[in-house]
């Protein structure tokens, strides 16, 4: 996004905040929270592209200034959007459930929510999360991670690579061409010279490319379990070295 099209942080924040106090009521004039809905239901059904102060004006029977009293720009339109299509987070069920299980479940509602809305994962990361749904999302992760003994710079270093890593697999997998996909496996047989691409020959042999439609679950859960295990190993090392931690699930 160039900077003439980013929205400033604290503009932003502002709006977020106000957004999070205004009553979800429907009223007679307009007002921020139809506006949201309307962009919302605008992605969901034709993406990002399709978005425009004009395009929602038009749903919405006002002109696009009538617009602009409640949203500054579009860069602003889409970052609460963002933010109110969040939603809130899942609640633990269990009052004594596992770290693992809670972030377990976090990544399946997150990547729930992106198959709802699309769009989500290809909105511009341009600051932290600053707005009330997606701190609340980032406080559900922390939330588990810091029972398993992380704390401090580790804690947000693991959150950070966790959710990026599911909103970049997330947004491959949206755009992924299922049909090129399941041809990929068929292709690389045709042209890998197994001298040059020894590992990547056997794997393609074996049927490990092109067998899934582009499924990303598998690489998921894969990705997620080993680095859950690793850090329960670092956190119970770090106990046995005695540094102060948390008690694990």
């Amino acid at each position: 996004m160039r900077s003439a099209d980013r929205a400033d942080p604290l503009t932003v924040a502002e709006l977020l905040w106000r957004t999070e106090s205004t009553p979800k009521t429907e009223r007679p004039r307009l007002g921020i929270n139809s506006i949201l809905a309307s962009a919302i239901a605008i992605a969901d059904a034709e993406g990002l592209d399709a978005l425009s102060m004009q395009r929602i004006a038009s749903e919405l029977g006002y002109t696009p200034m009538a617009l602009y009293r409640h949203v500054p720009s579009k860069a602003h339109l889409v970052a609460a959007m963002t933010d109110a299509a969040y939603g809130t987070p899942p609640v633990p069920t269990a009052r004594r459930r596992s770290w693992r299980a809670e972030v377990e479940t976090w990544v399946i509602a997150v990547l729930r929510l992106y198959g709802r809305h699309q769009w989500l994962v290809k909105t511009p990361t341009t600051t932290a999360p600053i707005g009330p749904n997606a701190l609340a999302w980032t406080e559900a992760l922390l939330r588990p991670l810091a029972r398993a003994g992380l704390s401090g710079a580790d804690l947000l270093a693991a959150a950070t690579f966790l959710s990026s890593a599911v909103r970049d697999l997330a947004r491959i997998a949206g755009e992924l061409d299922p049909a090129a996909a399941a041809d990929y496996g068929r292709l690389l047989a045709e042209r890998l010279d197994s001298q040059r691409f020894p590992i990547m020959a056997e794997l393609t042999a074996n049927a490990t490319f092109g067998d899934d439609d582009g499924d990303i679950a598998p690489m998921v859960w894969f990705g997620l379990r080993r680095l859950l295990d690793g850090i329960d190993a670092y956190s119970k090392g770090r106990q046995t070295r005695g540094a102060v931690a948390p008690p694990c699930d």
